[in-house]
């Protein structure tokens, strides 16, 4: 029962995480209140001030709580004692060791690898790489290393030193760096331009005085400021419009692209998320809604039975239908991106085109939705995860029957 955690640091190692990330958000998802839970972390603290895996709960636990500068504060605390931790959430009898580099960022800046191999058996140790500082020390033993950096102008450093270290890495690299570097959300839509089959958004940077001059833009437009985390993107549909945005906003720079309609024949938006494991796509979620941008929580799925079906429908026909109608497409754009494993946030056009809004391998994926309100879920997301793990397994140089030998 997700209720009944316990925070026993008398059987907690030093360099594990007492609870982690993925149960933790299991935990917020089923609304259990994480304050008893954050007060025997702090008592952990309290008792031995050096216990960077209970600061790094504790960091979850804010940011969950929607403090993400406190979180993000106790986070570098943590990293100020430690760099390595290892998951309890996975590996109870390990048969196969993952070593995973991550940065210093918001939970949602890594992969969520947590989420990915949660109860398997397969051990995740986290090692948090930081810009112009050797690698940590400690790094244990392992059959296999994972880049989880996610691809930003602030982790650049980071993933061209990366790349060199992992060059004669002995042990088998999932997601180089500097693939996963190519993956910046401004260098996307050049890097995809001219796969066959897809759109993408090309945005381009202008000066407020550019986007004002008249007769300058073609409407709809998409305008998103140049930090991403400031204000949300605004579809703009004529002068009228913009000139509103642009009293709103008092950015010296915009970051301006076509928009690109994506609405069905009933004028409603589907956004679908697609992870690819291995060059086989998987479908996470198809997200129906008359907002452009909405995600799968903006769309309310729970209060809307006609969507839930439609997206129950869209896993079951994904392999047959959608991924055979944008196969090719599919191999092109695998090959563009050149990893194992990553996700794009996509949407099919009225004349059939794959438009893609994000390509990342940072994108959450997981089986948290209530079981009673989407009962097709979970096996559409074990298929995934199970695909994942026996990737990871091929990619270390095990057979599945040597996963299975006893």
């Amino acid at each position: 029962m997700v209720n009944s955690m316990r925070v026993d640091d008398a059987s907690v190692q030093r360099n594990a995480l007492p609870i982690g990330l993925a149960k933790l958000t299991r935990l917020a998802f089923a609304g259990v209140d994480l304050g008893r839970i954050a007060g025997r972390l702090r008592g952990m603290c309290e008792r031995d001030p050096s216990h960077a895996g209970a600061l790094m709960d504790l960091s979850v636990i804010d940011q969950l709580n929607g403090d993400v500068v406190i979180g993000l504060e106790r986070q570098a605390l943590a990293l100020s004692q430690q760099r390595v931790f290892h998951s309890t959430c996975c590996g109870a009898n390990p048969r196969l060791r993952v070593l995973a580099f991550f940065a210093a960022a918001d939970i949602g800046a890594n992969t969520p690898l947590e989420f990915l191999l949660e109860g398997s058996d397969i051990a995740l140790t986290m090692a948090y790489a930081l810009p112009g500082r050797a690698l940590p020390h400690d790094l244990p033993d392992h059959d296999l290393a994972f880049v989880a950096i996610a691809a930003t102008p602030s982790n650049r450093r980071l993933l061209a030193d990366l790349e060199e270290r992992l060059r004669f890495w002995p042990a088998p690299v999932v997601n180089l760096p500097a693939r996963v570097s190519m993956l910046e959300p401004d260098d996307l839509g050049d890097h995809l331009r001219d796969v066959p089959g897809l759109r993408t958004p090309l945005f381009e940077r202008r000066r407020r005085d550019q986007l004002a001059a008249p007769g300058d833009s073609c409407f709809p437009l998409v305008v998103k400021p140049v930090a991403p985390a400031e204000w949300e993107p605004e579809k703009i549909d004529g002068p009228d419009a913009l000139g509103a945005l642009l009293a709103r906003r008092h950015d010296p720079q915009f970051r301006v692209a076509p928009f690109i309609d994506c609405r069905g024949a009933d004028d409603r938006y589907r956004k679908i998320r697609v992870i690819f494991v291995d060059r086989r796509a998987y479908a996470c979620h198809l997200a129906v809604s008359d907002g452009w941008n909405a995600s799968h929580v903006d769309a309310r799925m729970q209060a809307d039975a006609a969507s839930r079906a439609e997206e129950e429908q869209f896993f079951a026909t994904f392999d047959t239908e959608f991924a055979i109608r944008h196969a090719q497409t599919f191999d092109a754009l695998i090959d563009r991106v050149g990893l194992a494993y990553f996700g794009v946030d996509c949407a099919e056009t009225l004349s059939g085109e794959l438009a893609v809004f994000r390509a990342d391998h940072t994108l959450l994926v997981h089986d948290m939705d209530p079981v009673d309100v989407f009962p097709y879920r979970p096996s559409q997301m074990r298929k995934m995860f199970d695909a994942f793990s026996g990737y990871l397994y091929q990619a270390a140089g095990r057979s599945r029957a040597e996963r299975r030998r006893p």
